[in-house]
């Protein structure tokens, strides 16, 4: 008798009767209940993630950010751009129509979703607790959300500096495309800095440094993965064209030549992009802080609700900079060549001096 009646009164306490004799049935103090954390969402170019460059730096800081402040996360990397585009409905669709208080920021790490972003954005004003961070955009959305550009221009205009004072070089820079913005005004800083480097030096050292440039999609907007295959033909073309240095300003594609490079012990130096590369076969690194300034904007965003309207970080910011290879010496020319025996090498004074110049012009170049 005794144990039915706990039977009974489990029952009782599972279930409640309305008037009409309708069950409720209250709910299980077991059952995991949904989190109310916040949400950050990023959406990524189609097979951007896995890069070991840009898109993987903005994976790793906001999954740092996320675990510091507890935040919930979604990454994707849509298998296509067609994929991407719906993807992005999808999101704006639950994002604009969510009746919750639940905050959540949906970050677009692409300019190639531009038209989209632009046509939509005011969407998300019907729900106060939603929020747009928009990245490597210049031009500021109308209506609701916010936009981030990290300019490369100044860091890359310091390595080309660093490159036109080194002894003898024949360096080649590689773009992904010629349709992306960030990657001709990378490029152009880079040819700016090394032309202004190349004024320096006397005239017989000037014919002896060259800068070359190629792109691996002249007409589409691609070029930001190739094949180890198809990476170690051009290699080996290059390396018969007496190339010296590469900088590969291509997104994964530039990690795919780093491979190969140390893979084939080519005898070739690579500039690290985006990312530090500290193989040996690389002198420096042109990085592009973009975990940084993600983690930054998200604490913005949850501490004041908001994000500043427009960004703009860059050499001056910290948020590039140029990262010698400590376990390299790079040798360089010199006015008054060399003293004795002793061959000159790139001291941190000179490379500082390279620095301040470079802030200046990349102050110039933004008007």
């Amino acid at each position: 008798m005794r144990r039915s009646f706990v039977f009974l009164t489990a029952i009782l306490l599972a279930t409640a009767c309305t008037e009409k004799g309708d069950i409720i049935y209250l709910p299980d103090p077991e059952e995991e209940k949904a989190s109310t954390a916040p949400l950050v969402t990023v959406l990524y170019d189609a097979n951007a993630l896995g890069d070991n460059s840009y898109n993987d730096l903005i994976y790793e800081g906001v999954e740092r950010t996320a675990q510091e402040l507890g935040l919930r996360t979604m990454q994707q990397s849509p298998r296509t751009y067609e994929e991407g585009l719906q993807y992005l409905e999808l999101m704006f669709q639950q994002m604009e129509a969510a009746k919750d208080s639940v905050r959540r920021l949906f970050i677009v790490t692409s300019p190639g979703y531009d038209d989209f972003i632009r046509k939509n954005n005011k969407r998300l004003e019907a729900n106060p607790y939603a929020d747009l961070l928009y990245l490597e955009t210049r031009t500021p959305l109308e209506g609701k959300g916010s936009t981030l550009f990290l300019t490369y221009y100044g860091a890359m205009y310091e390595g080309g500096r660093i490159e036109a004072a080194v002894e003898r070089t024949n360096a080649l820079l590689i773009g992904a495309n010629r349709q992306t913005p960030a990657i001709t005004e990378a490029m152009q800083g880079y040819q700016d800095g090394f032309e202004a480097g190349l004024q320096l030096l006397t005239e017989r050292q000037a014919r002896q440094n060259h800068l070359f440039s190629t792109y691996l999609d002249e007409t589409g907007g691609g070029g930001f993965s190739i094949a180890d295959t198809t990476a170690l033909r051009l290699l080996r073309q290059w390396s018969n064209d007496d190339i010296s240095t590469l900088i590969p300003v291509c997104g994964g594609a530039s990690n795919t030549f780093s491979r190969m490079i140390n893979a084939t012990m080519e005898d070739m130096l690579i500039v690290g992009i985006d990312i530090y590369n500290d193989c040996y076969f690389s002198d420096y690194s042109i990085v592009k802080h973009i975990d940084r300034a993600v983690a930054n904007s998200i604490r913005q965003w949850l501490a004041d609700g908001t994000i500043p309207k427009h960004q703009m970080l860059g050499l001056a910011d910290g948020y590039t900079e140029v990262i010698l290879n400590p376990g390299r010496d790079i040798y360089i020319w010199t006015p008054s060549g060399y003293e004795g025996n002793t061959v000159p090498r790139l001291t941190l004074e000179m490379k500082q001096a390279m620095h301040e110049e470079a802030v200046r012009k990349e102050g110039e170049h933004e008007g």
